[in-house]
């Protein structure tokens, strides 16, 4: 299991791969050497990716909450 900077540095290669992996296929495209199909499923890998990283910092936000009310902080 990955620390969670860990997981969360690794997402962010991911994440910067995927975007220049859009911008080269956008280039391919103006020059005729790729389909928009490729740029839309170079757009997909991306989303699908930035989503990951939302649901990510969300478990991260979770797991907060939950140790706050654990230790008995919290509401009614």
């Amino acid at each position: 299991m990955k620390l969670p900077q860990e997981k969360i540095d690794l997402r962010q290669q991911q994440l910067t791969a995927l975007e220049k992996s859009v911008e080269y296929t956008r280039e391919l495209l103006t020059y005729g050497s790729s389909s928009y199909i490729e740029v839309l499923a170079a757009q997909q890998s991306l989303l699908g990716a930035q989503l990951n990283s939302v649901n990510d910092h969300l478990q991260q936000l979770d797991a907060v909450v939950s140790l706050y009310r654990a230790l008995g902080g919290g509401w009614k």
